[in-house]
């Protein structure tokens, strides 16, 4: 009998075909930190991770409201040179009504935020962040990539440096 159980055992598991090698799956990141971190900059520099806390601002060169913030932002960086800030640029946005192209963009943060490295958004990119229709909109995230931190236009007006040295101070920055 055990010798009977033996054969067909043997005879199951000898005649099933050998494992098939699968390609691994790559998983898009869906977070947007995630996202933004497996981006690349206007000159085509992979972004990576960083284990600082993030801003990320949503702007367009001609917008007024964007150069204000970037200003905040330059004091901010000043303060906390570890904090990462990062632009993100939406095709829509800078070239909303003819005011902006990519040529008008490298112009105005070579000339004013040399510091910022500045993403050009792809609609997956756009869409994890919620797609803010008003620039700019500032994102703030913990170390860890959570976000603690959105200022949306819509809601209110954007931080000042002191709003955001307090929020980076609660970050342990």
């Amino acid at each position: 009998m055990l010798r009977g159980l033996a054969v067909v055992a043997f005879a199951i598991l000898g005649c099933s075909s050998p494992p098939v090698a699968r390609e691994p799956v790559v998983v898009a990141p869906t977070s947007p930190l995630a996202r933004v971190d497996a981006s690349v900059d206007l000159d085509g520099r992979p972004i990576g991770t960083s284990a600082a806390p993030t801003i990320l601002i949503v702007m367009a060169s001609w917008c007024s409201h964007c150069h204000v913030q970037l200003a905040v932002l330059a004091e901010v960086r000043e303060a906390y040179p570890a904090t990462r800030i990062l632009g993100i640029n939406y095709k829509e946005h800078e070239e909303y009504d003819g005011r902006g192209n990519p040529q008008a963009l490298r112009a105005y943060v070579a000339k004013t935020a040399s510091w910022l490295r500045v993403i050009p958004a792809d609609d997956a990119l756009f869409e994890v962040l919620g797609r803010p229709p008003k620039i700019p909109t500032v994102f703030v995230y913990d170390a860890s990539g959570r976000l603690v931190a959105r200022f949306d236009r819509r809601d209110r007006a954007p931080p000042d440096a002191t709003e955001l040295a307090a929020l980076l101070r609660g970050l342990g920055a």
